[in-house]
């Protein structure tokens, strides 16, 4: 089974636009790499995660078009416009600039840094299909940060999820060669593997671990 699409409508909370986009309804891959960028079966997915306005470009998940998070935060057309206009947005691959807008309009709303710290990343692996390191270790650098203030702050959303989140910022260290860093945060895993369900994190971070101390990317 491959990529799977809908359309949908869509009211933009920002400029008022009725609107149709398309979303992803399911999607199918086959492996992933070790910063979890899953090897996608058929039409890529990661342009249509997320649903941008025609009009003022607001850009967001699709639940967020309909949040209540909005009404208590409200977001300006002259945010995202100031936001698009930064130095790092302007040179990113288009759709990796979408991920970038929705994580600045999440930090403006004050949202779960687990989940910013994601938007970050999806950024990221955008940025390596299009083979962009440079803007690939900017997002990369975004991410890992939010992503070990999610971890350090306790708002990973699932408890279960700790380890994999923790070995993800050390991965992610790694990967922005940071050897220091990932050597603490890939130690960190075993503390926080409770069961043999979760061996899987253990193991591949013992293998990242290996590499780190080789700088073998």
């Amino acid at each position: 089974m491959s990529t799977r699409f809908q359309e949908k409508s869509f009211h933009c909370p920002v400029c008022a636009r009725d609107f149709r986009a398309l979303i992803v309804e399911s999607v199918s891959h086959q492996g992933q790499d070790s910063d979890f960028y899953p090897h996608y079966i058929g039409e890529d997915p990661l342009p249509y995660f997320l649903v941008q306005c025609p009009d003022c470009q607001y850009c967001a998940y699709p639940d967020d078009f309909t949040s209540s998070e909005f009404s208590q935060r409200p977001i300006t057309q002259a945010m995202i416009r100031s936001i698009l206009g930064q130095p790092l947005a302007r040179k990113l691959p288009r759709h990796a600039q979408r991920y970038y807008l929705a994580a600045k309009l999440y930090e403006a709303q004050k949202r779960n840094p687990y989940y910013i710290g994601n938007l970050y990343l999806r950024g990221s692996w955008v940025c390596r299909q299009e083979e962009d390191r440079k803007a690939e270790i900017e997002l990369q650098q975004l991410a890992v940060k939010f992503l070990r203030q999610s971890v350090e702050m306790s708002t990973v959303v699932n408890p279960d999820n700790l380890p994999v989140v923790t070995y993800l910022v050390g991965e992610l260290y790694r990967r922005l060669e940071d050897k220091a860093l990932a050597r603490e945060w890939f130690g960190s895993v075993e503390e926080l593997v409770a069961d043999t369900e979760q061996q899987w994190v253990l193991e591949l971070a013992k293998k990242q671990a290996e590499l780190n101390e080789y700088f073998l990317n």
